[in-house]
């Protein structure tokens, strides 16, 4: 039998071309260009092709609820609403703020009330000193407070929204571009500033944080852990948020954006990814469905 006549012989609706699957995500303008590149070679190799757009939230959700896209990942603000009623929700990753000071300053942790003391203006304490922190030897010396600065980083409105009730920073604070705190920090042993990544030098030393005024009250540094299940406050999640009617759909993509290969994007442009124990047990969970 020749084949390739009897193939021609066939009705066109029965010769199927295979296209790739469109999915069709809206990002958060703070992350979506760290998940592009992940994306890409995982859809060369899939026979899937992404659309991912960089936008707002609020717009990213309202595109999700007129069926315009598949996915969204947002960004939603301690205190806010995440959207578990409406839709299938998973976390994602988080945007922190770093509080740091030169390596011999004695300090160690500190609590959200005395952050607002030293940064802000009309909070609840006015601390401008070392020694009202009750540094033994520093009394005398004046907190220098600093703030690094980057088109790429929202941590300093992430600092004001998390810790200012007031929301205003004292007009002494001074403002410094992001790549310039540290070598402050070095030469200056007096000063305390916000930054929006981890040091790069040892000599700079990461606070603890703690949510409670309380002097005794735990106080946790910005592991992937702590920032994960909100023991360390500075911090603005994101989340996976899709229908759950396009699960089956998803299912892989989803699956990707868990992967390793997506949280060593966001850990390189100095986003916290979810600890590797949840990220395992979520990936499972979505293999045994």
């Amino acid at each position: 039998m020749n084949f390739g006549k009897t193939l021609l012989l066939l009705p066109l609706s029965l010769i199927v071309t295979m296209q790739a699957e469109e999915i069709r995500i809206a990002a958060s303008d703070l992350l979506a260009d760290y998940i592009k590149a992940p994306l890409k070679a995982y859809a060369a190799e899939n026979d899937f092709t992404f659309v991912v757009d960089s936008i707002g939230s609020l717009p990213a959700l309202d595109r999700l609820r007129s069926d315009e896209i598949d996915l969204a990942i947002i960004a939603v603000p301690e205190g806010d609403e995440v959207p578990r009623d409406e839709f299938n929700v998973y976390p994602f990753a988080y945007d922190v703020a770093v509080i740091v000071v030169n390596g011999s300053n004695p300090i160690d942790e500190i609590s959200v009330a005395r952050l607002g003391g030293i940064f802000g203006s009309n909070e609840e304490l006015n601390i401008n000193t070392w020694g009202e922190l009750g540094l033994s030897g520093w009394g005398s010396r004046n907190i220098k407070a600093l703030a690094g600065t980057s088109d790429e980083s929202i941590a300093l409105e992430l600092f004001k929204y998390s810790i200012l009730k007031g929301g205003l920073l004292k007009p002494k604070m001074s403002m410094v571009k992001d790549s310039e705190v540290e070598d402050l920090l070095r030469s200056d042993t007096a000063s305390i500033a916000i930054l929006s990544r981890m040091p790069e030098n040892k000599n700079i030393k990461v606070l603890m944080v703690s949510s409670d005024s309380n002097t005794y009250a735990p106080a946790f540094g910005p592991t992937d852990d702590n920032v994960h299940y909100g023991d360390y406050p500075i911090r603005l999640a994101f989340y996976i948020v899709h229908n759950l009617r396009d699960y089956a759909k998803l299912r892989s993509t989803i699956r990707e954006l868990l992967n390793d290969e997506v949280a060593n994007s966001l850990r390189t442009n100095d986003l916290i990814a979810l600890p590797q124990t949840v990220r395992r047990k979520f990936l499972i969970d979505l293999d045994l469905e």
